[in-house]
Parts: C-alpha cells; structure tokens; sequence
C-alpha cells in the first residue's frame, strides 16, 4: 500500500478530526486493512488527506485576498493591506497573473486599547516554519500594568528593508501616527535602514 492509498483510507477520520495522531491511524489502519504502516509512511498520508481536505498549501495561499475580505467584513474595524508582485514560471513572465508577496493587518480593538497604553512599540520578527519560510513580523506595546498588546502584524518574505518599510510605515498610518513614540527592537540592518527611510 502506497501513501496515496492509505490517505484515501484515512480521510473520514482526519476530516473528522484533523488533529488525530499519526499512532491513532496507524491502529486504525491495522484494524481495517490488517496491514500496520511505518509511522513515516502514514504521516505523508496524513499529510495528503489533509491537503484533500483543505486544497493543498498553493490554493490556500492564492486566496488570501479572499480572507482579506472575509476579515473585513466579519471583524469591524479591521485594517488589512497586502502587495502581490508578477508571477514569473520558467523565468518568463506571466501576464496577468499575480502572486502573494506581503500582507499587514491589524484589529480594532487593538488600536483602540494602544491609546491607553504606554507611547512605547516593540518590534519583532519570529520564523514561520513548513513549507513557506515568510516572516511574521508584530508590534506589540504595554499597558500600565505591564501587560502585552499586540497591535499590528504582517507576514514577509523576509526581513529586507522594504518588508520592515512596508510594516513600519502601516504602523504609522494605521496604529501609531503621534510622532512620540519609543521605538524598542533588535536594531538589525533593516529595521533601521528603514526606520532612516
């Protein structure tokens, strides 16, 4: 049996429950087929029922303009703002087809709640691992208790210049346009080649 078959086997219980453990469809597999797979060869088909499930990791990244709306229609308030660049396949250029570069959002409620905090903005970067190797890049501030805010976030393909210019300048117009505002980060090139900007 190939990983394609047992993901076929697998897909009622992982469209169930898309958390089961790699061990649980092994025993279930055993149950109904009699045959006990690797632990590796059931993960790739888990792993294949799920892209079944959900259309695989392209499709999800291609709709999200379409989560950019949902979030601003379903959740009042919200700031959503991403940049595409042309698709290129084979080095040839495609004409009229885009593709997801960066993306920056930010809820209400947090920028309501940032006028009560501290005139203090700490910013950070944090990998995102899998498949796609982006940035999640965030603001967070503190109120006067000391507690966390998260204010405003965005997903780059990295952490150049233009991606902090990109968040940064969001931040500004969205979040935080007073002009006394500490800024706290990690001082790395780009940040501050774009804080310079």
């Amino acid at each position: 049996m190939d990983s394609v078959m047992l993901a076929s086997l697998i897909l009622p219980t992982v469209k169930a429950n898309p958390r089961t453990s790699v061990p649980v469809l092994i025993a279930n597999i055993r149950n109904q087929m009699g045959y006990t797979p690797f632990y590796c060869k059931a993960w790739i088909a888990k792993q294949k029922a799920l892209e079944k499930i959900h259309s695989g990791w392209d499709a999800s990244y291609n709709e999200i303009w379409q989560w950019c709306q949902v979030l601003e229609r379903y959740v009042p308030g919200c700031i959503t703002d991403f940049q595409t660049e042309p698709a290129y396949y084979n080095d040839r250029f495609l004409r009229g087809c885009q593709v997801f570069k960066r993306i920056f959002w930010s809820f209400k409620q947090c920028r309501d709640a940032f006028a009560y905090c501290k005139p203090l903005v700490q910013i950070d970067r944090t990998f995102m691992y899998g498949r796609y190797t982006h940035r999640l890049l965030l603001a967070v501030a503190q109120d006067g208790s000391g507690r966390i805010l998260p204010i405003a976030f965005a997903i780059t393909p990295g952490e150049s210049a233009d991606d902090w210019d990109f968040f940064l300048s969001r931040l500004r117009m969205h979040v935080c346009p007073q002009l006394d505002i500490c800024v706290i980060s990690d001082r790395g090139t780009g940040i501050l080649t774009a804080i310079e900007r």
